[in-house]
């Protein structure tokens, strides 16, 4: 199946998490929002000085310049957090800091770089027009704004604004939790010792990477032997979570048992991608849950997980689509694609050159080296050295 089917297929059977649960504004970050957040007042709430300086009527300093300044009564100084209690009459100022209130009777704020105190005055040397150097009551968010709609995704900007309404907490759609497998009878755990034949489990860790930093919650259940009742205990396990992906086991072979299994319980709906790495891609329903399997070489397990599992993620976790980083590059050497299938190309970028960094679908630096990828059409044979490219920024 093309690449193209194959999202559309995924897209097609997946729907956000609607679980809901309140978190503290500060665990916030990163969360998609449930309801909309609605502003109870007025931000600032008051008529704000947005500049250092003085408080003063802006028709008193009309004329002014360095020759011939207007000269102001200060009649008081006013820092964040005060109030004065006065109010400023004709040709009268006072002093004023950034964020404190406009006092009453001013209608501008002129900025300290234009004056000059002098005693109880002070020389105004530029006029300033109503208003200026001042924020109303208001002018960030009016009483009633939906200041962040659901399914925003609460960026630090979106929290800041939260935490000016007074927001101390929100409702959020729960994250995903996605069970994780490594199948295979000659994958073992980190820290045991390897016998001849046996490698360490590197898939669980890149796949748990990819489903946090994509709004889910990763569950590594461990690895799983070339078993039929252990594949089929791991898979109903699976299907007891909002997803379960499989690395391994979904080639064809005498023990590979998976994709049978996955039938067997459930529907595939499709296995096996015209994309290089990552040709035994599976992808499947059991008692309405998805399952991906992904290969089992490193390279092309992690390759896939950007590529059809990350999108998956974040339709599940109501996280709006990762638009892709691109740069332009030119080929650092010249590529020769036999494949007959897409080809997904690792790539490092040094000085706006790509230089192909790809092994073998087992060798995860393939990878760990990569800056990106770049996609060969299935009819494109050879891509000349000097030729430029558009590089996808992993």
């Amino acid at each position: 199946m093309d690449r193209e089917t194959a999202l559309r297929i995924i897209a097609e059977n997946l729907e956000r998490i609607d679980r809901v649960e309140k978190v503290p504004l500060e665990e916030a970050s990163g969360r998609v929002l449930a309801s909309d957040a609605v502003a109870a007042f007025n931000v600032p709430p008051f008529d704000r000085c947005a500049m250092d300086g003085y408080g003063v009527k802006a028709q008193d300093t009309f004329g002014a310049t360095g020759f011939n300044p207007k000269r102001l009564k200060v009649i008081g100084e006013q820092h964040a957090g005060e109030v004065f209690q006065g109010e400023i009459g004709d040709e009268e100022c006072i002093q004023v800091a950034t964020g404190s209130p406009l006092p009453r009777g001013a209608d501008s704020v002129v900025m300290v770089e234009y004056t000059k105190l002098d005693g109880e005055y002070v020389e105004i040397q530029s006029p300033v027009y109503p208003n200026a150097n001042t924020s109303p009551e208001g002018a960030d968010i009016k009483t009633g704004d939906a200041v962040v709609k659901a399914g925003e995704v609460l960026s630090p900007a979106k929290v800041g604004a939260l935490a000016a309404l007074n927001i101390q907490s929100v409702e959020v759609y729960e994250r995903p939790k996605v069970a994780i497998y490594s199948t295979g009878s000659e994958i073992r755990p980190l820290g045991v010792d390897l016998e001849p034949g046996q490698i360490y489990d590197v898939n669980s860790y890149t796949l748990s990477t990819v489903i946090s930093r994509n709004g889910c919650i990763p569950v590594r259940k461990g690895i799983v032997v070339d078993d039929r009742e252990a594949i089929e205990s791991a898979v109903r396990e699976a299907s007891g979570y909002d997803l379960g992906v499989f690395s391994g086991g979904s080639s064809v072979g005498t023990r590979d048992l998976f994709a049978e299994t996955v039938e067997g319980l459930g529907e595939v709906l499709f296995h096996g991608l015209q994309v290089k790495p990552g040709k035994p891609t599976l992808f499947g329903l059991v008692e309405g849950t998805a399952i991906f399997g992904m290969p089992g070489y490193p390279t092309s397990c992690l390759s896939n997980a950007y590529v059809f599992l990350a999108p998956a993620l974040r339709k599940l976790a109501g996280a709006p689509p990762s638009e892709p980083r691109t740069v332009t590059a030119r080929m650092g050497k010249r590529v020769v694609s036999s494949s007959g299938r897409e080809q997904f190309l690792t790539v490092a970028v040094e000085d706006g050159v790509a230089y192909p960094v790809f092994k073998k679908s087992g060798d995860i630096t393939s990878m760990a080296n990569a800056d990106g990828y770049i996609i060969l059409p299935v009819n494109l044979d050879v891509v000349e050295e000097g030729e430029e490219v558009t590089v996808i920024l992993l």
